[in-house]
C-alpha cells in the first residue's frame, strides 16, 4: 500500500466502486462471452469467413462508434447499433431488426456476467457496508445481480447517453455525490483503471484508491497515469486493513 497524498480518510462519508477487473476478473469471462457470442452468431444466422472472428463484429463496433460517439455512454447501444449495422453489410438484416440485436445483446450479457466474486471479496464487501454506504460506479454492461452484488450497493450508476457521460467524466462520481447528499470531497473511489477510475476520480474532486493492475494484474500499468492516486493498493482486501482497521 503507498500513500502518495496527504488523506483524512476520517472525512471518508461513501465508497464509491469500479465493478469489472476491481472485484472479480471481468477480462477473463468477456473474452469467453466474446467467443460464445461470435460462435452463436454464426451457428444461429449459418455464418462463415470472416465472420467466424470476433475482430469482424469489433470493427463494425468501433466504425459505429465513430459514426455516432454519442454511444460510448451506453455499450449496450452500441452492441445493439452494431449488430443491426453488421448484419445490414452482410447483405441478410435482422428480420426483427433492433428488436431481434436486443435480445442478441441481452443474451450477450448474460454470458460476460457470468464472472466469480470470491468469497472473501463478498465479505470485505459486507464488512465495509456496514461502515459506509456502498456506491457501483461502472461504465460497463455487467449484470450486477448475477455476481450476486447488487445487496451491497444502495445504487448501481452507469453512464446514460444525453444524461451521464461516462467515465473519466465526473457525470458519475457527481450524481452519486447528489445521491448520497455528500460533497465530492467525502467520497472514496476504488478502481483499476487510470485512466477512467483514477484520473475521472481525481478531477471530480473525489478521493481515489487506485488498485494497481487490478483484480488478476492484467489492467493498465502506471505509465497511463494523468493523475496522481491518493492512495495504492495491490490488493482489493487491502481495504479492509485501510478502512475498518
Amino acid at each position: 500500500m503507498k500513500f502518495y497524498k496527504n488523506v483524512d480518510l476520517s472525512k471518508i462519508k461513501v465508497l464509491s466502486f469500479d465493478l469489472d477487473n476491481t472485484i472479480y476478473d471481468c477480462q477473463s469471462v468477456l473474452e469467453k462471452a466474446q467467443k460464445w457470442f461470435t460462435d452463436y452468431l454464426c451457428q444461429r444466422y449459418g455464418l462463415g469467413g470472416k465472420c467466424l472472428e470476433y475482430e469482424f463484429w469489433s470493427d463494425v463496433k468501433s466504425h459505429c462508434l465513430h459514426e455516432n460517439m454519442s454511444l460510448e455512454n451506453d455499450v449496450t447501444e452500441l452492441r445493439v447499433v452494431s449488430l443491426v449495422k453488421a448484419f445490414e453489410l452482410l447483405k441478410m438484416p435482422l428480420k426483427g431488426g433492433i428488436g431481434e440485436a436486443r435480445e442478441l445483446v441481452n443474451l450477450f450479457i448474460e454470458h460476460r456476467s457470468l464472472g466469480i466474486v470470491a468469497d472473501n471479496v463478498y465479505n470485505m464487501l459486507e464488512k465495509l457496508g456496514r461502515k459506509y454506504p456502498l456506491v457501483a460506479v461502472s461504465n460497463g454492461n455487467l449484470d450486477i445481480t448475477r455476481i450476486r452484488v447488487e445487496k451491497y450497493f444502495d445504487y448501481d450508476l452507469r453512464p446514460q447517453i444525453d444524461k451521464f457521460n461516462r467515465k473519466p467524466s465526473s457525470d458519475l462520481f457527481h450524481e452519486c455525490a447528489s445521491l448520497k447528499d455528500v460533497s465530492p470531497e467525502e467520497i472514496l473511489h476504488i478502481g483499476d483503471d487510470p485512466y477512467t477510475d483514477v484520473m475521472g476520480a481525481v478531477f471530480a474532486n473525489c478521493k481515489t484508491v487506485w488498485l494497481h493492475l487490478g483484480y488478476t494484474g492484467i489492467s493498465p500499468d502506471e505509465s497511463h497515469l494523468r493523475a496522481l492516486p491518493d492512495i495504492q493498493i495491490e490488493n482489493i482486501l487491502e481495504l479492509e486493513n485501510l478502512l475498518l482497521k
